[in-house]
């Protein structure tokens, strides 16, 4: 695993509380006046000259192995659309009820499971991203939520089982996803919520329009580490 450990705190714990913020504001001004009823839209501050770039999926995807996807022809500015192809994943909840706790709770139940806690006693190399799925309910409060990993490819035909009563192995079926990328260190829950309208903004100009029941974070670097590699996504309607 060439000494990687992703940080439990590689994505921000308090995320949850903006999700309702963002979705009910989105869904009740996404008009003519744009995310917050004005008429030229989201009115934040401007984005400042040497922006940083988030760090290529390529470089990222030449040391550690990531899942099979195809980028699609359907990008537009400001996002990218990807296949994720079915694959099997290792996935645990978040305790939604303590954020802060249940976030790094996750985070190292997947992690034991992948350094030996699995019937097999086998060590499995460590994959990025790593994956959350926020679940919202129609009042798009969270109503629950995932942390997952991909099972790298050693491992895909015959994962182990984990030891854990919490940790399951789930075949997810192929998703279209719509990904935004961004770099920096900033990982505080104004910043991810900019990214999000970013996104929604950007697939309403192209006339997409997203299953709103579920957001999706991911990290693939670990935090302070050079350049970095974070991502917001919305799930294709028909994949749901």
């Amino acid at each position: 695993q060439d000494g990687y450990v992703p940080h439990p705190t590689c994505l921000p714990t308090p995320y949850s509380a903006l999700i309702p913020l963002l979705y009910r504001g989105y869904h009740k001004h996404h008009g003519k006046h744009g995310y917050h009823g004005k008429k030229h839209g989201y009115h934040g501050k401007k984005k400042g000259r040497g922006c940083p770039k988030p760090k290529p999926l390529y470089e990222i995807c030449e040391e550690y192995e990531c899942p099979p996807i195809e980028r699609l022809n359907t990008s537009g500015c400001g996002f990218e659309a990807r296949k994720v192809l079915s694959a099997n994943w290792v996935v645990t909840p978040i305790d939604v009820s303590d954020m802060r706790r249940g976030y790094k709770e996750a985070f190292w139940r997947l992690f034991k499971y992948i350094n030996g806690a699995n019937e097999q006693d086998v060590r499995i190399d460590m994959t990025v991203p790593v994956i959350n799925r926020w679940f919202l309910d129609d009042d798009y409060q969270v109503a629950g939520a995932q942390m997952a990993f991909y099972i790298s490819s050693d491992f895909q035909d015959d994962p182990p089982t984990p030891t854990d009563s919490l940790v399951t192995v789930e075949r997810w079926d192929d998703a279209i996803t719509y990904d935004r990328a961004f770099g920096g260190d900033r990982d505080d829950p104004e910043y991810y919520k900019k990214q999000f309208i970013y996104l929604w903004k950007a697939l309403k100009k192209e006339g997409i329009t997203p299953y709103s029941k579920m957001s999706i974070t991911a990290g693939y670097t670990r935090p302070g580490w050079g350049r970095q590699r974070k991502e917001v996504m919305l799930v294709d309607n028909d994949s749901m």
